[in-house]
């Protein structure tokens, strides 16, 4: 099944989402298999090239030939609508001289605001607004596939970027790149 979600589609899922609550909610809950893969876009990866940061993944996270593969640790997400939460583990790490920014155990939200949130320190940050109008969900047995999520950074990851680089570069909206989950629903008992 393929099925592809519109910005007023999504919406109206969403909005639909908790009087669904009311009845038996059905949820598929994500197997600690699969990943998100996050493929840089060119435009992020000139900006970091050209502030001499370097970005490498955080074990087990991996750079591949599609991105960076962020490894799927658990979800939880509304069978009709896709709402919940994605967790991984790894990261990223973000290094320039002896300025080092790790961002790790990222936590996908979809609910009325997607976005990213990573693991900075002892905080928990929303680092990535996420643009789901685009998205392709497909579905073949346990295996689910949300692919052509647009993700760029959030006006509180600018900021923290700008002040821990000393550089003025990062803007909400930089468009980061391009997400795809690929996971595994997990057996029912």
């Amino acid at each position: 099944m393929l099925r592809r979600l519109g910005p007023l589609a999504l919406v109206a899922l969403l909005a639909l989402a908790p009087a669904a609550g009311a009845a038996k909610k059905k949820t598929v809950k994500l197997a600690p298999k699969g990943a998100t893969t996050l493929a840089l876009s060119e435009g992020a990866a000139a900006a970091l090239q050209s502030l001499d940061i370097a970005v490498a993944p955080l074990a087990p996270a991996r750079a591949g030939g599609a991105g960076i593969a962020f490894p799927i640790t658990a979800g939880k997400l509304d069978a009709k609508t896709y709402a919940g939460q994605i967790k991984h583990v790894g990261g990223l790490s973000l290094t320039r001289g002896s300025t080092r920014v790790d961002l790790r155990n990222f936590i996908i939200n979809v609910d009325s605001a997607p976005d990213l949130t990573a693991r900075v320190g002892d905080a928990r940050v929303s680092i990535l607004d996420l643009d789901l109008s685009g998205a392709k969900i497909s579905k073949s047995g346990r295996r689910l596939t949300i692919a052509g999520v647009k993700a760029t950074l959030t006006d509180d990851a600018a900021g923290a970027l700008n002040s821990a680089f000393g550089t003025d570069a990062f803007k909400e909206g930089l468009e980061i790149g391009t997400a795809t989950v690929s996971g595994r629903a997990a057996k029912r008992r």
